[in-house]
C-alpha cells in the first residue's frame, strides 16, 4: 500500500462535483488558490478530482456533492490490511472511471478491508469510497457529503419574502465564492432585491451591505436576512446611479436589473449601463472585484476603460434566454 504525502498539514482529498456545472466549480477552485496558498489539483474522471486543500473552504461551494480524506493507495485488493479498529463500523462503495468493477466488487473490496462483524449501512462510523482509475486505487474516508434538503431551503420560494425571479441559491454562492472577499469583508449588492446574494454573503461571515430603489424589496430583504439568522447587516433604501456615502467596499456582487425598470429608476438599460461603471468604480476598493449577473453583454464594453474582464460564464436559461456571469477586477489608476 502507498500513503500519498502531503505538504504544510494539509490533507490530500477526493471531491466529487456537479458534473453539469464544472465551469462554475473550476472557476471557484481558481478563487481559491490565491487564499490556499496555491491549490492544486488533478481531475481523476469526469465529476472527480485529487487536490490538496482545506475541506472547509471547498464545502463552501454549491456544486460540491462529496469530500473524501484519501486514506492510502494501492495497485490491487491483494495488498489491502483491514482497517484499524479505530475506524468502527463502516460500508464500502466504488466509483470507477470505466465502469469495469461492480457491486460484488464492494463486498470483495469491504472483506479485505476487514468489513467482516463490522458493517453498517444505517449508522456507519465512517463510509468508504474507493475511486479506481487506469491501475490506481485511492480509498477515500468521506468526511463530507452536501445536503441537497439544507439548499432547498434557501430557495426563493421556501423564504418569507420572495420573487418568482431570484436567483437559484447554488450560482448566489458561486457569485460570493469567486469575489476574492478577504476574511470578515464588505460585499456590497446595489440592486439587492429580494437579498438573495446577500443570504449567501451573510451565512459565510462576510458584512454586507444592500440598497434597492424599492422599499418593499429593502424590506422583504431585511425580513429573509433575519430569517437565515444574519443580523449584522446594511440595507438601504436609495437609487444606487445617486448613492452618497464614503463606505469603501471589498467587492460588488450583483444581479443587474436588466427588463426591470422599477428597479433602474425608470431610465434605460443603456444609460443604465452608461453610469453603473464609474459608480462601481467609486464604491470599490483599490483591489476590489465586481461580479455582475445579467442578460445581456451588449453594454459591457462600458466597463473596459475601468475593469479588467476575468471571465464570462454563460449559463443557458431556455431557448430565448441566457444568463452570463462576470468577473472584473478594478484597474487602478496611475
Amino acid at each position: 500500500m502507498k500513503k500519498l504525502k502531503k505538504s504544510q498539514n494539509k490533507n490530500i482529498f477526493i471531491v466529487e462535483y456537479q458534473i453539469g456545472f464544472s465551469n462554475f466549480f473550476f472557476k471557484e477552485i481558481e478563487s481559491f488558490q490565491p487564499r490556499e496558498g496555491n491549490t492544486e489539483y488533478e481531475k481523476l474522471f469526469e465529476g472527480v478530482l485529487l487536490l490538496e486543500c482545506r475541506p472547509e473552504i471547498l464545502e463552501k461551494s454549491s456544486f460540491v456533492k462529496r469530500i473524501a480524506e484519501v486514506v492510502i493507495t494501492f495497485d490491487n485488493f491483494n495488498e489491502l490490511d483491514a482497517l484499524d479498529p479505530s475506524y468502527g463500523q463502516f460500508y464500502v462503495r466504488i466509483r470507477d472511471s470505466s465502469d469495469c468493477h461492480s457491486t460484488p466488487d464492494e463486498r470483495i473490496l469491504g472483506e479485505k478491508l476487514g468489513a467482516k462483524g463490522r458493517v453498517n449501512f444505517k449508522n456507519p462510523d465512517n463510509i468508504f469510497i474507493a475511486y479506481h482509475v487506469k491501475n490506481i486505487w485511492y480509498l477515500g474516508r468521506q468526511i463530507y457529503r452536501a445536503s441537497h434538503e439544507k439548499l432547498q431551503t434557501r430557495k426563493a420560494g421556501m423564504r418569507p419574502f420572495f420573487s418568482p425571479t431570484s436567483m437559484d441559491p447554488r450560482f448566489a454562492r458561486f457569485c460570493i465564492n469567486v469575489a476574492d472577499v478577504p476574511e470578515g469583508g464588505t460585499i456590497m449588492d446595489p440592486f439587492c432585491g429580494t437579498g438573495g446574494m446577500l443570504i449567501e454573503a451573510g451565512l459565510l461571515k462576510y458584512n454586507v451591505v444592500g440598497i434597492d430603489i424599492s422599499q418593499e424589496m429593502v424590506l422583504g430583504t431585511r425580513l429573509n436576512l433575519k430569517f437565515f439568522g444574519i443580523h449584522d447587516y446594511v440595507v438601504t433604501r436609495a437609487n444606487f446611479l445617486e448613492y452618497s456615502n464614503s463606505l469603501k467596499v471589498d467587492a460588488i456582487v450583483t444581479d443587474l436589473p436588466y427588463g426591470r425598470s422599477s428597479s433602474r429608476a425608470g431610465i434605460e438599460t443603456a444609460e443604465l449601463f452608461s453610469k453603473l461603471p464609474q459608480k462601481m468604480y467609486q464604491v470599490l476598493k483599490d483591489d476590489g472585484c465586481l461580479i455582475l449577473v445579467t442578460n445581456t453583454t451588449k453594454f459591457i464594453h462600458n466597463f473596459d476603460n475601468l475593469f479588467t474582464i476575468l471571465f464570462t460564464i454563460p449559463l443557458t436559461i431556455h431557448r430565448s434566454l441566457t444568463r452570463y456571469y462576470i468577473k472584473m477586477k478594478k484597474n487602478i489608476k496611475d
